[in-house]
Parts: C-alpha cells; sequence; structure tokens
C-alpha cells in the first residue's frame, strides 16, 4: 500500500507501476486531511509513503520506516512581501502578520525556525495565521491582510503566473534534503531495491515515470539516506505549534 497526502491522479500511477515491478497488488491510498494522513503513519498502515522532511523524520524515528529516493534539489522556504511593501528583513516583522500554510508543512517549519534566528519571539513578536494551503497564504498577502507569506519557490511561481503579478523575497531560507519516497521496514531488502533502481530511473524508464517528473517540477528522484536528514533533525524542539 502507497500512501502520500496529495492528490490521486498524480500518485495511483505511481502505485500501478510499482505493482508491475514488484509482481504483486498495490494499492494507493490517501486521506483527506494531513491531520488523518499523520494518523496513518503512526499506525505504520502504508509500506510506502512519499512525505515532507519533518514527517520523514519522525516516521523513521518512531515507526519503522526507511528512506528510498528523495527529490534531487534541496528544499527552500521564501518569506515574500508585495513589491512595493517597506519590510526589508525578517526583523521588520516584529508586530506584523505573517501568513503561513498548515502548521505542519515543511515550510512552515522552516519559517519559525528562521523568524527564531532572526530573534523573534513567535508569540509576542508575530503574529502567525495558518492557511488551508499555499495559495490561500499567498492571497492574504496580495490582499493585506498579511504582511507576508511563507511559501515554496514553486509555489510562489505557480501563483505570480497565474495572476500575472510580482512578489519580493524578504528572505529565502537555507536548503535541507527535500522530499522523500519512504518504505516499512518490514518490505523485503529485495523489493526495496527494485523499487530504488525503478524510480531513480525516471523518466527515462517509463512513462509513468516521465508523468511524475513533470508533476514534480522537473525534479528527479535519487538515492535518499537517513543521514542527509539529520539537518532537519537539528531543528529547535519548541517549533510545533
Amino acid at each position: 500500500m502507497i500512501g502520500a497526502g496529495q492528490t490521486e491522479d498524480v500518485f495511483a500511477p505511481v502505485a500501478a507501476e510499482f505493482a508491475r515491478v514488484l509482481s504483486r497488488q498495490v494499492h494507493f491510498r490517501t486521506k483527506p486531511t494531513y491531520a488523518e494522513f499523520r494518523e496513518e503513519l503512526s499506525r505504520q498502515t502504508y509500506d510506502f509513503a512519499i512525505v515532507q522532511p519533518f514527517d520523514y523524520v519522525l516516521a523513521h524515528d518512531r515507526y519503522d520506516y526507511l528512506p528510498l529516493a528523495r527529490y534531487e534539489e534541496p528544499m527552500t522556504a521564501r518569506m515574500v512581501v508585495l513589491a512595493n511593501s517597506q519590510l526589508r528583513s525578517l526583523r521588520d516583522l516584529r508586530g506584523k502578520r505573517v501568513a503561513l500554510p498548515a502548521s505542519t508543512a515543511a515550510v512552515s517549519y522552516m519559517a519559525r525556525k528562521a523568524l527564531l534566528d532572526a530573534g523573534l519571539n513567535l508569540k509576542r513578536d508575530v503574529s502567525l495565521s495558518y492557511m488551508k494551503n499555499h495559495d490561500a497564504c499567498l492571497h492574504l498577502v496580495v490582499i493585506k491582510s498579511a504582511d507576508a507569506c511563507i511559501s515554496s519557490p514553486r509555489g510562489i511561481y505557480v501563483f505570480e503566473t497565474k495572476w500575472r503579478l510580482h512578489f519580493r523575497v524578504l528572505h529565502e531560507t537555507p536548503g535541507i534534503p527535500n522530499t522523500l519516497l519512504m518504505v516499512h521496514r518490514r518490505v523485503p531488502k529485495e523489493k526495496r531495491d527494485i523499487l530504488l533502481k525503478t524510480v531513480t530511473g525516471w523518466p527515462e524508464s517509463s512513462e509513468v515515470g516521465r508523468e511524475f517528473v513533470k508533476n514534480s517540477n522537473n525534479m528527479r528522484l535519487v538515492p535518499a539516506t537517513d543521514a542527509e536528514y539529520n539537518v532537519v533533525r537539528k531543528f529547535p524542539s519548541n517549533l510545533d505549534q
């Protein structure tokens, strides 16, 4: 069973491809909310799952999941403001409202760390507003209901292209290892090796692989190791909101 907190049209074909190369049934499953998806991870329901870095660390350290392959490019988060904003640094956000996607989103963790590193108290110095998705977060800045929004470079690009506007980047965080495909330890090693060879061979090896890479902002999958995610483990422990 493969789990992903994203859409069926992207990941159902991936499950079918896994079934083909493993010569056994593989079913795609997801949940309507991220909280429910995380609950299934805690129950170790999924044999394979595509997760963001912070969920991977949790799943590996508590629930017997292993890294398989990650997106090649590092993940960064960008704090953006309107082009004519007077804000020039993260410290200028003192007393301001900052919009974010879900509190459990990777970019939200990265934003909270960046604000702490800038010397801001997350409870007293800034007002954090969590939205249902990246678009809603960016929209708050457009209508001036928030002073800044944290999002992914891809999310910002898509929003700007759709609405023909331009944000100014106030801050970009250092990169961390990206979203990854992980596998439960109960899956035999020979099966894990087959899957690793399959997904790191995309997009050349199959039409499913070509579509997956296309839908992933043309990022390839490369072998992942647990040690790469130690940088995530070093994030402050007081970032949960």
